[in-house]
């Protein structure tokens, strides 16, 4: 099916950027002559969608809700996908049937249940099956690192880290989801802190400043904590906001916190050295993109993070990303049109 086609592994970081830098990019319109292409980003937050030219130029984009359809259900997911798909291209004034390939990366959408569900909802835009569904890590690599080797440590709402090497292999470690998994992630940080301030308050754990910031900046006392945490419409992202109390806390040198903020850093490190290990990549220079919402925490995240990788692999540079995930996806629109194939296998 055309609609499942893929991307080329043969690629190397010395073909370049497939898209302009970021100052460089404007807004315009383009004739019908021109080349269009659509990368969408389907994640637990947010959906974001770019149609930029065949040189990687952006020509409009638009964001809608959450698409990660095991989070939020397939109905709201898909409806998402095409409001965010439908806002980029009426941004670049450009018609569906002028995209040439389309590349769209989903939390989530691997799960064979519902990928046929997500395929049905891009087949309104694009009958002709000229896209690729995929999921969110790989979009999310390129736009970090480019086509070339390395490794992505995504920590949202959700976590995983994801890698590639020169031969174009890939593999994988977490992404297992708030039951089994996510350290490291917004929802694992502030799963952490709400269970510490429970702790502190019956006496057997340390005091802590998350008990206040809970109170006055949410209203929540210790006592209301569990009403809202096993409520039927408490979702994984609504624990994962109270991440920010975490954050805050630690700010004030909370030990606490500070603790919880370190534990989460070493997390996400041993996952990144999880996958350069699988990839044989582990040992001389390693590109370590950073991608996610939880990474504004800022050294207090990123420092044990960094120290965890770099006392296994010295070389490594742990970087923010080259470009946002959704331009990853439109990078990686272009490339499919260009090496289109019948399959991708999963990563390991």
């Amino acid at each position: 099916m055309a609609a499942d086609a893929a991307v080329s592994p043969e690629n190397s970081a010395k073909d370049g950027p497939l898209l302009a830098p970021a100052s460089s990019r404007r807004y315009r319109r383009y004739t019908p002559r021109m080349t269009y292409f659509l990368g969408v980003d389907g994640g637990a937050s947010k959906t974001a969608a770019l149609v930029t030219d065949g040189e990687g130029k952006l020509l409009g984009d638009g964001i809608a809700g959450p698409s990660n359809h095991l989070r939020v259900g397939i109905e709201t997911a898909s409806r998402n996908i095409e409001r965010a798909v439908n806002k980029a291209l009426v941004a670049a004034d450009v018609a569906s049937r002028e995209i040439i390939w389309a590349y769209c990366g989903i939390a989530g959408a691997d799960h064979p249940a519902h990928r046929q569900e997500v395929v049905d909802s891009l087949n309104i835009f694009f009958p002709r099956g000229n896209f690729t569904i995929d999921n969110d890590a790989r979009i999310a690599l390129t736009g970090a690192i480019g086509f070339g080797a390395g490794v992505v440590v995504i920590a949202g709402t959700g976590s995983v880290a994801f890698g590639r090497n020169e031969k174009g292999e890939e593999a994988r470690a977490g992404g297992w989801g708030p039951i089994v998994g996510d350290e490291g992630s917004a929802y694992g940080i502030a799963r952490a802190g709400l269970v510490a301030v429970l702790r502190a308050f019956d006496g057997r754990g340390e005091p802590t400043v998350m008990t206040e910031l809970l109170a006055r900046d949410y209203e929540l006392t210790p006592e209301e904590l569990p009403r809202f945490v096993y409520a039927a419409t408490t979702h994984a992202d609504d624990i994962a906001r109270y991440g920010r109390v975490v954050t805050a806390a630690a700010q004030t040198n909370d030990a606490v916190a500070i603790g919880i903020l370190h534990n989460a850093g070493v997390e996400l490190g041993s996952a990144v050295l999880a996958v350069a290990r699988r990839l044989g990549i582990a040992s001389g220079p390693l590109s370590v993109g950073y991608v996610g919402g939880t990474f504004r925490a800022g050294e207090l995240l990123l420092g044990p993070m960094r120290e965890t990788v770099k006392r296994q692999v010295p070389g490594a540079d742990v970087h923010p990303p080259l470009r946002k995930p959704v331009e990853g996806a439109a990078m990686m629109a272009i490339r499919a049109a260009a090496h289109p194939r019948p399959s991708r296998p999963s990563a390991a």
